[in-house]
């Protein structure tokens, strides 16, 4: 089973997927800049929160399997060898997390990185006012770029006509709070390094804003065919920082075609809903299948000892040696014997007891509906327990050997336990796990 952490980056880069495919398909030569800018925005942050959220189940519980009475009495044989020295299995979760984590701080100190640089720029620039607006000069060639709430450019590379174009392109920038938008998707790709989606969701929004910029522009007035030739012109000059806004030539070839295509029709709008429903269906689906198996139980636990109500703690008390048998009832037998209320019910009965009369009572209660049929057992061989079995033996007690192992079948259930004995010192002590070799308590069992 997944832990929790891989878990959340499966659902999280999932989403992202989703949400690439429905843009890429769908919406990516629609003229709604706007709208594709919240798109893109919502993709990122949805797909970063929705996996941590408590997704409610939109199925009933399934029931879970009925577990039949267990007998505990074991064989007795010769003690086996004291097991060899046990090496835990490597875990995979723990180094796949750890690739993972590498390569994010490796993506966020790239970031780190171009901020810094951003910073040097500034200080090598100098306050300046052209056309009215508030810029920062630099010198020598560079390419006009805006961040956060300034522009970088130097005003004697640009003719007055376009020296106007790329003020106001830098402008929409500016105004509309583009950098953070910038920031995000440089997070998200850092975040989801891995995900060809998060690259390919940070060029369509970092082309996006290009496009909602030469709108504005083109809407100010300034002529379609005079304002493509600027920016052919300053395609070709030096390239600016790259994480920020700015002309260059590889996406110039989009940004004249999206700028050359006819307004979309209200029509269209409809493809927003079905990218939506294409990619929150699925995320959503997907976590409230899971949550519909995590469904706890509608009551509490209830245990029973000889008989008679007891709790948890008496329950986990009980010597193992002691134990006759135990009874496990799922909670729709349990609410057919106990009542609408009852959750899962652990029967333990010792072998001093075993016949008392309220032992008899409570098995002929439960005879119609969970009948009691015994289960089996016999010596089994150190190598039937799985690796895993062994590393926990291995971390949890760590200076115990292994003296016999115990093989326990019930056919109710056609499942298998195992019953190890461990030795520390002079001192017995016992451990269960089922086939795939996790611990289970006997009231799990």
């Amino acid at each position: 089973m997944l832990s929790p952490t891989l878990l959340y980056l499966l659902k999280a880069n999932g989403a992202l997927l989703l949400f690439a495919v429905a843009y890429f398909g769908l919406l990516r030569r629609l003229t709604f800049f706007r709208l594709n800018r919240f798109y893109l925005l919502f993709a990122l942050l949805f797909s970063a929160v929705y996996p941590a959220l408590p997704v409610p189940a939109l199925l009933p519980p399934v029931a879970a399997a009925p577990v039949a009475v267990v007998l505990m009495d074991t064989a007795t044989g010769t003690a086996a060898e004291p097991a060899a020295a046990l090496s835990a299995p490597i875990d995979w979760d723990a180094v796949a997390l750890a690739v993972y984590g590498t390569g994010v701080a490796l993506g966020l100190l790239r970031l780190l990185m171009q901020l810094l640089s951003l910073a040097q720029l500034r200080r090598r620039s100098r306050p300046a006012v052209v056309l009215g607006v508030a810029v920062r000069a630099l010198p020598g060639d560079v390419s006009p770029f805006s961040f956060w709430r300034t522009i970088y450019l130097n005003p004697a590379q640009h003719p007055g006509a376009e020296l106007a174009a790329v003020l106001r392109h830098e402008q929409v920038h500016v105004r509309q709070w583009h950098t953070l938008d910038v920031l995000l998707a440089h997070v998200a790709q850092a975040a989801a390094w891995c995900n060809p989606a998060a690259w390919l969701l940070r060029r369509a929004l970092l082309d996006n804003l290009e496009y909602l910029a030469d709108r504005a522009v083109l809407e100010a007035g300034l002529d379609r065919r005079a304002y493509q030739y600027s920016l052919l012109r300053l395609s070709h000059g030096v390239a600016g920082p790259s994480l920020v806004s700015h002309f260059t030539f590889p996406t110039l070839k989009n940004r004249v075609l999206m700028m050359n295509l006819p307004a979309s029709t209200t029509a269209q709008l409809g493809r927003y809903l079905l990218a939506l429903a294409l990619t929150l269906g699925p995320a959503l689906g997907f976590a409230a299948a899971r949550a519909q198996r995590a469904v706890a139980a509608p009551g509490p636990v209830a245990y029973y000892v000889d008989g008679k109500l007891s709790d948890k703690a008496a329950f986990d008390k009980l010597n193992p040696d002691g134990v006759a048998y135990l009874n496990i009832l799922d909670e729709e037998k349990a609410r057919r014997i106990f009542g609408k209320a009852s959750g899962k019910v652990a029967i333990a009965v010792t072998k001093q007891n075993q016949n008392s009369s309220e032992v008899l009572a409570l098995n002929a209660k439960i005879a119609s509906v969970a009948p009691f049929i015994p289960g089996t057992a016999a010596p089994a061989e150190v190598n039937v327990l799985t690796p895993k079995a062994l590393a926990y033996i291995t971390k949890t007690y760590p200076n115990s050997r292994i003296i016999g192992v115990t093989k326990l079948t019930y056919p109710s259930t056609k499942q298998t336990r195992y019953k190890v004995e461990l030795a520390e010192g002079t001192r017995p002590h016992y451990t269960f796990f089922d086939e795939k070799g996790n611990p289970v308590k006997p009231g799990e069992m």
